[in-house]
Formats: structure tokens, sequence, C-alpha cells
């Protein structure tokens, strides 16, 4: 409670544009609905000199945020979901708290627009990078260059929001402490961001050995090793949500454990890995933080962490449970914002309830399961 207590003398605002709510108030039922805010969203590119010196590299960047009204504005089109958000819709007043989010493999950020509309509904400003050469259009071939690469998109990104202009609508309004999150291998893409770091000896000697998956082993070099080594830790992220996240093996345990800041670990029962078993457990049993905590959504399926399965239920190709309705998917969907919201304000904002919350609660429904350290 100490270290909370310093967060929340950190944002002395933090129960006033971002909706904190009153002793008194049902958590849940504050953190399910939407939050007192329109939200606009905008669209940036970035652009940053690579890490490795093989030139530049420019990436798509979403962003959603609060603002004071969306009336009479266009709405962006998301590929799988109903956009609520104003496209440069005015923006509301204050620093906004900030998550960062990584997608996931051959995807982009517009599949996971319930996570950003709601956070931005209660107050935090969201960004996004499109992971150039590792979307949807790019097909299912990873290169070994993006293995570190997403990092780097992270925080360039978040880089590029700090320094806008002052002619940008939204200069000033972005704060310097974040959280990340991420799905798939933007689970894995959090991780690293988290301060995870590489096990670069297994990775040179497993790739030879066919131990490593080939999609980091193909264009395996020297320098690439060298940015696996450097690691992509961010320190402005406090706290860290992946999703259903991958590539256990390229950190280890002790990777992993090298993690110093709050981690949510979010699983699917329904992904594959049932307990003990592969990538989402494995994470799980290396993590060793106090305040780590692990949500399993029961029956849920890899993509149930994103808007396709309410959208598309039943599809396996789509890798959403077959036996389950949008009903299912709309019930995962409420358990996932309610508790990254949740953990968000406690280990960004100092947010005293949510922690008492997160410590204390019971599953939101039948549709999640809760493990704690």
């Amino acid at each position: 409670m100490s270290r909370l207590l310093l967060l929340a003398l950190a944002f002395p605002l933090a129960c006033g544009i971002f909706a904190c709510g009153g002793d008194d108030t049902d958590p849940v039922a504050e953190l399910e609905v939407r939050g007192p805010h329109e939200v606009g969203f905008t669209e940036l590119e970035v652009t940053y000199a690579r890490p490795d010196g093989r030139g530049d590299r420019t990436v798509k960047l979403y962003v959603w945020y609060p603002a004071t009204t969306t009336e009479g504005l266009r709405v962006p089109t998301y590929p799988f979901s109903t956009a609520t958000a104003g496209i440069d819709a005015p923006v509301a007043e204050g620093v906004f708290p900030v998550l960062g989010y990584s997608h996931g493999h051959q995807a982009v950020p517009l599949v996971s627009t319930f996570v950003f509309e709601h956070f931005a509904s209660h107050g935090w400003l969201v960004f996004a990078p499109e992971h150039t050469g590792n979307t949807t259009a790019d097909g299912e071939d990873r290169q070994t260059e993006i293995y570190y690469l997403r990092g780097h998109d992270v925080s360039e990104s978040y880089d590029h929001l700090l320094a806008l202009p002052a002619s940008s609508p939204l200069a000033g309004h972005v704060s310097d402490r974040a959280v990340i999150a991420g799905h798939s291998f933007g689970g894995y893409t959090a991780y690293g961001l988290a301060g995870a770091t590489y096990d670069v000896d297994f990775i040179e000697t497993g790739c030879p050995a066919g131990e490593v998956s080939a999609d980091i082993c193909d264009e395996l070099d020297d320098e690439a090793l060298e940015q696996l080594a450097a690691g992509v830790r961010d320190p402005r992220f406090v706290a860290a949500i992946p999703m259903a996240s991958g590539d256990f093996g390229l950190f280890g345990a002790d990777g992993v454990r090298a993690i110093e800041i709050p981690v949510l670990h979010m699983v699917a029962e329904g992904d594959g890995h049932p307990a003990g078993s592969a990538n989402e457990d494995e994470y799980w049993s290396a993590l060793d933080g106090a305040d780590d905590m692990r949500i399993d959504l029961l029956g849920a399926g890899h993509n149930s962490f994103t808007d396709v399965c309410r959208r598309l239920p039943g599809s396996e190709f789509l890798r959403c449970p077959t036996d389950r309705t949008a009903m299912d998917a709309i019930a995962w969907q409420r358990a996932t914002n309610v508790y990254a919201l949740a953990f968000a304000r406690a280990h960004l904002l100092g947010d005293r309830r949510m922690a008492r919350f997160l410590e204390d609660a019971e599953p939101v429904d039948p549709s999640a399961e809760i493990d704690r350290r």
C-alpha cells in the first residue's frame, strides 16, 4: 500500500477526470459500464531510426482519448465492431493516464477496440501502433527483426505523442507514465516492454538445433542477437496487461522473473493451453511479483480478447469457441474491461479502492477465474 500511496501523490487529480468513484460505489458496476467521457479518435504516422542502424521505419499510430463531444463527427471504421468514437473530436481537459497496446501477429490494432474505447471513456489516452510487416496484409511469415522492432514501435510511438508540437490538439494531454497491454504476439511484446529479458544463449544455440521457432531463426545474425540482448524494456510502463501471450521460450523463466512491475496475466481457457502446459501458464509459473494476478476467461478462445468473437462467434478459423455465442463473448469482454481497468487504476493512479477490489474480488461472473500470488 505504500507504493500505491506514492502513486496517488503522483496523480493528485486521479479521482477527478479519471472517474475513480466514491468508496460507497460498487466497483464492478462502475468499471463495467462506459465512463463519463465521449471518445475521440485520430490516426497519426510515426517514422523513427531503427535501432539496428538499418534505415528508417514508419508505422501507423491509432489514438483514442477523452473528448468533450462527438456530435456530428465521422466515426472510424472498425473491421469487427461498430465505432462510437468521433474522428478528431475536441479533446477534454487534463493530462490523461496512458495505455499502450501491441496487436497480435497477422492482425491490426483495430480488432481490439472494445478495450480502447472503454479506457478512453474512463479518462485514458490509448495508443496502438500498427506493426509494419506483421499485419493481416503481410501474411503468416515473421521476420527475425520483428521480434525486437515491435517493442521499439511502441516506445517510439509513445515518444512521438509526448513530443507533439503545441499546434497538435493532443499536445500536453499525454502523461509520461503508462500501462502496457497486448494480445498474443502483442502479449509477448508487452512482456518485453515490461522488462522480460531474452535468453540469448538459448536462442543462439537452439536455432541450429531446431529447438527455437524458425521464424526468429531464419535471419538471425549478430546484429539481431545484439538487439535481443539489449531488450526493449521501457521504464515509463509501470504495469503490464498481457493477454493470451506467446513465445515464452524466448525469455525463459529467468527472463520473465526479471520483470519488476505488476503484471495482470490474462489467458483464455479454450486457447489450447490448459494449466501447466504451454505459453500462458509458463508465464504465470515464472511470475513472482507480489501484485501479479492471473485472470482465466473460462470457456473463451484465443480471440476472445478482441472484437472478433463477438462479431463472429463460433468461428474456428478465427480461433473463437465453436460452442459459444455472442452473449458469451460479451461476458468475456466485460470481464476483460473490469479487471484491466481496475488493475491499471490501482497500479498507475494509486487508486487504493481499486487495489482493495483486486485483493478481495470474486469473479465478476462465472466467465472468469482469478489467481493471485
